[in-house]
């Protein structure tokens, strides 16, 4: 006698066919999906392109180039490994660029990666800050050109001079000398100069005609124009109240200076900063620096934050870095030197006070860069000056006289936007 099971065998063979044959369609639709899908992505990936503008271009160093600008068209949207080209050093570099074009709604994105190469170069003569024409020694000690003149490079820390030419220290006359500066890239500078030797130095005259500060006023007077100094210990105890009766209207104050990579606090700060508030004036500090490396720019720039304690200023905190007498002893070229005031802004920034670069009319000109990008306070000793550059603050005098201050102090004028 059949068992029953076998009854139900025809009907099983049934199902896993239609089993079998489904999973064979989902495979063949899965499959065709997979190559449609594999069709768009090779043609979408296959179509990516770029083209620039010029191959292998040479670049300034120090520049700013966008990267974008190198791109002359593309297929499919680019993005750049940054957004400007890297010139912060001579050389070859490359920079990797990204297509990408969205397929099926966005559900795949090809891309493809493009490299552009391209040089850095230096074609910046190094820039000669003081000649040492006319310098006036003494006989008997010891020369060393570098200790009269002044010079430095745009992109090499530490140019090479030579010198033709000899000086006799121990006879007394003029000594004719050429000198040549020349950079890591073979850019020169070159010039000559005059040195005396003498048996004894002469004594400094001062012979700098003093100003009243009521007459600084009169002679600078404008629309939109306000009329200030700024102090530092030397000044001594100043009397702000005569100050602001005498007709200040705002005061900077070195807040501190750094010697040595130490950093010491200004010995009136204090005192000069809350009283002239108390007197009504409006107040801004400053900070002398002589900082080389951005570890110190940095802890200086905190230390600046921390010593004004959240105090609110009338305008943004002043880098003043102008030690450029034998500036190459610093062994730091100009971009290196911009990129510390940069990290001083940053810090100030960050801590929500504003940042001004305070700088002298030769040396904006010549080794700062960007200075329309932060207010400048400008330092140029003439009765109109004739810098380009745009400036917010002008430090007209070094020669000036007012009430409440014993010997000379800076003079300032602010140009009001308003």
């Amino acid at each position: 006698m059949r068992s029953d099971r076998y009854k139900d065998e025809p009907v099983k063979k049934k199902k896993n066919g239609a089993l079998k044959a489904l999973l064979i369609l989902i495979l063949i639709l899965a499959a065709a999906i997979a190559g449609t899908t594999a069709y768009f992505y090779l043609t979408a990936y296959n179509s990516l392109s770029v083209a620039f503008s010029e191959e292998s271009p040479v670049l300034e160093f120090g520049e700013s180039y966008p990267a974008t600008s190198f791109v002359k068209e593309s297929d499919g949207s680019i993005s750049a490994a940054s957004d400007f080209l890297d010139t912060s050093f001579t050389g070859s570099a490359e920079i990797v660029y990204t297509a990408e074009k969205p397929v099926l709604g966005g559900l795949l994105k090809p891309s493809k990666d493009f490299t552009l190469s391209y040089a850095v170069v230096d074609s910046v003569p190094p820039v000669e800050m003081w000649s040492g024409d006319g310098t006036v020694l003494e006989r008997g000690t010891e020369f060393d050109i570098n200790n009269i003149i002044s010079y430095g490079d745009n992109a090499d820390p530490t140019p090479l001079v030579s010198v033709d030419g000899d000086v006799n220290m121990d006879k007394a006359g003029k000594y004719p000398l050429h000198v040549k500066v020349t950079d890591s890239s073979g850019n020169s500078t070159e010039w000559d100069l005059s040195v005396e030797v003498v048996d004894e130095v002469p004594a400094y005259e001062d012979t700098a005609e003093r100003t009243d500060f009521a007459d600084f006023i009169s002679a600078n007077k404008g629309k939109g124009r306000s009329f200030g100094i700024d102090v530092s210990a030397w000044q001594n105890e100043v009397d702000f109240k005569a100050v602001k009766k005498a007709g200040c209207e705002f005061v900077m104050i070195r807040v501190g200076y750094t010697s040595d990579g130490e950093i010491n606090i200004d010995k009136e700060f204090y005192r000069n900063f809350h009283e002239a508030r108390a007197a009504g004036l409006k107040t801004g500090v400053y900070l002398y620096s002589t900082d080389s490396t951005e570890e110190q720019v940095r802890s200086t720039a905190d230390w600046v934050i921390e010593t004004l304690g959240g105090d609110n200023l009338d305008f943004p905190v002043a880098f003043d870095w102008e030690d450029f007498g034998n500036y190459q002893n610093y062994h730091m070229s100009f971009y290196e030197l911009n990129r510390l005031y940069d990290a001083f802004a940053d810090e100030l920034t960050q801590a929500g006070y504003g940042c001004m670069l305070y700088g002298s009319k030769n040396y904006l000109k010549t080794v700062w860069e960007k200075t329309d990008v932060r207010p400048v306070w400008l330092a140029h000793y003439t009765e109109k000056t004739d810098y380009e550059g745009p400036f917010v603050l002008w430090q007209a005098s070094c020669t000036g006289r007012i009430s409440g201050i014993s010997g000379d102090v800076d003079m300032d004028i602010l140009f009001n936007k308003n």
